[in-house]
Order: structure tokens, then sequence, then C-alpha cells
């Protein structure tokens, strides 16, 4: 991992809907500002905003790392509260439709944004994240359709890791969105930082396939048959490479 994991906090809030796409413009998809629910909508994307941009004004790793721990519970918060408005206010299917619209445009601004705001490797991590988290959201569509898991511990150990994995990865991908959305550029230091926090995507990703183990049957593997080996057998393989050395040295000639 790198320094970004590893000065990753150790708490994080309960449950939350991981990777949920384009929720920052929200406000910007087609939901009207006139209603209380979307006036709500918006006052958490500008608190989310005023979070990320304490990050992105920094110009050094080291206080990244300072702003990082300051705001990540305020963050933390917000990030929850926005998703669970979301899901309460927010019809599913318009959710999907914004999500599937949020990414086309993510990936969009991505390409403009490169040698721009951000590097290369960046712009790359972020559209692999947008593949882990489209396979946690499949992965998980398969948790909830099975049984219960074999090992209730150590599933609630996984559950309480995936969530402090997922959410670091997605404060850094929301990092990166508020930086095309102001138009900020990022410093170098400040993207192995982000690069680092986005690569806790795939700790959650691999956390889910463990998840989703426990409550699956086990295909028993067929024992190792075990093959009579002789002295005899080891004087005709020995015999064979020569033949295949005097071979490939004859070949070379």
């Amino acid at each position: 991992m790198g320094t970004a994991m590893l000065e990753m906090p150790t708490r994080v809030a309960p449950p939350f809907e991981v990777g949920t796409l384009g929720t920052l413009g929200a406000n910007e998809n087609g939901l009207a500002r006139r209603r209380k629910d979307e006036d709500l909508i918006h006052n958490l994307v500008s608190v989310l905003d005023e979070q990320l941009l304490h990050v992105l004004q920094c110009r050094q790793t080291s206080e990244c790392h300072d702003a990082r721990a300051k705001v990540w519970p305020k963050y933390v918060r917000a990030r929850r509260a926005l998703t669970d408005t979301m899901s309460n206010l927010v019809p599913e299917k318009t959710r999907e439709h914004l999500s599937a619209a949020a990414q086309a445009k993510i990936a969009a601004d991505l390409d403009g944004a490169r040698g721009i705001l951000f590097g290369d490797a960046v712009a790359d991590q972020m559209m692999f994240s947008m593949w882990v988290v489209s396979k946690m959201q499949a992965i998980g569509e398969q948790i909830a359709k099975s049984s219960p898991p074999k090992d209730e511990d150590e599933d609630r150990k996984l559950i309480a890791d995936f969530h402090l994995f997922a959410m670091w990865g997605q404060f850094h991908y929301d990092c990166v969105i508020a930086s095309m959305k102001f138009n900020l550029a990022l410093p170098d230091d400040i993207q192995e930082a982000v690069c680092d926090g986005l690569r806790a995507w795939v700790n959650a990703s691999v956390i889910v396939e463990e998840a989703l183990a426990l409550r699956q049957p086990s295909v028993e593997q067929a024992p190792e048959v075990a093959l009579p080996w002789d002295e005899e057998d080891e004087q005709l393989l020995a015999s064979s490479m020569r033949d295949l050395d005097a071979e490939s040295s004859s070949d070379h000639l």
C-alpha cells in the first residue's frame, strides 16, 4: 500500500452505499432546486465541497495529510447523510439514471482534465476505480441473494473492514471530482496521495469477494494423487533433458 493508506483513519461511520457516482453534481442533473428536498441535497453537496476544498488547496504531502485528518470526521457524516437523503428522496430508477449519466460525464471530464488538472496516473486510477465499484456492486447483488454467512463473526469483521476501505476510496474519488468541478489543479505530491487513497477500493473489492465466499458453498477439490517415482524415472528425466539441450545446441550451429 502507499503512504495514504498508512495514514488512513481507524474508524468510520456505519454502512453506506459505496460509490454513489454523480452525487456531487446532483443539482446539475435535472433535480430542480425549487423543492425543499432538493435544496437539502444541494446543501449537503455544499458541505462536502467545503471539506474537499481543504484538501485540494494543499500544496505538500504533509499538509495534505493534516487536512485529511481534520476534515475526515465531518466528511464521513456529510457523505453518509447525502447517501441516505438520496436513497430516501430520490426514486431508485432516477438514482440509476443519474449514476449512469454521471459515469459517462466523469469519463469524458477525466479525458479533458488529463495533463491539465492532473496527470495520467490520477485519470487512469479513477477509470479503474469506476470499474472496481461496478464490480463491487455486482458482487453485492449476489450477496443479497445468497444464504447467510458460514461464519458470522468473520463476516462482521469483513463488513467493518469494507466500510473503512470503501469510504477512504470514496473520499479520494470525491476529491478528484471536486478538482474538475472547481477547475483546481492537483500538485504532484497531492496526486500521489490521491492515487494511493483511490487504491483503497481495490482492498474493499477483495473484502467483498471474501464476504461472498462465506455465503457460497465451497467446491471440494479432488485429492492429489501421488504418482510413483523411482530412481529409474529420475534417470529417464535426466536423459530427456540432456537430449533437449543437445537439440537446442545443434539448432544454433
